[in-house]
């Protein structure tokens, strides 16, 4: 078994993208460190946060349009309040994805090596693996809309599969419309990541 979580651990590293996108004057030169919230350099780049990293890695890692990726990534903030809540309330799952049972396992082994589970290096990397290797056939009908709505629906109902009673599709669609909408208020941060609680990552500084 040990083995096994070792080679599975060893391919996720192998397949995981870099973690950032070019994002031009907004990209941090290096890893996000975290920021003090009480005094953050007059010179740091402007903050980015969770969803704004996602979309963009989303369009360039795997050719999806805006819409797309903000279909997915909607998905996500449904399961991760906004991308400030990674565990789940009452519940034993974790993440972006809130992954359960033996995903979880898998995510946390590769999480362990690569940026710990709270971060986006992680968080995106095992997403990432999971779209490239089990989930071509569910992202090609996302290629074949560019209705985000729809991308919601197959995204839940495919990669996600919750129950009937937490699914709640109308508040997927709203947070993908308002990231289509370049609307990230209150979202976890990226650039400036540091965690106001465990497992709780901060929203970002307010620009200056």
């Amino acid at each position: 078994m040990k083995n096994f979580v070792a080679a599975t651990t060893a391919l996720l590293i192998a397949l995981a993208p870099p973690a950032f996108a070019d994002r031009g004057s907004k990209l941090p030169n290096s890893d996000p460190k975290p920021v003090a919230s009480k005094e953050a350099p007059e010179t740091q780049a402007e903050p980015i946060t969770i969803p704004e990293q996602l979309i963009a890695n989303l369009q360039r890692d795997f050719g999806l349009t805006r819409s797309q990726a903000a279909g997915i990534t909607g998905n996500l903030a449904h399961e991760s309040g906004n991308f400030r809540m990674l565990a789940e309330i009452d519940g034993g799952c974790y993440g972006y994805s809130q992954w359960c049972g033996p995903r979880k396992s898998r995510f946390r082994s590769y999480a362990a090596r690569v940026g710990g589970q709270e971060s986006f290096q992680a968080n995106y990397g095992y997403l990432h693996y999971e779209l490239k290797t089990e989930y071509g056939e569910m992202m090609s009908r996302i290629r074949a809309t560019d209705d985000v709505s729809q991308v919601a629906r197959i995204f839940m109902k495919t990669f996600l599969r919750p129950r009937a009673s937490t699914a709640n599709l109308q508040r997927r669609v709203r947070f993908s419309k308002m990231y289509l909408a370049d609307r990230f208020d209150g979202a976890g941060c990226y650039s400036h990541f540091q965690l106001e609680a465990r497992n709780r990552p901060a929203a970002c500084p307010e620009s200056t």
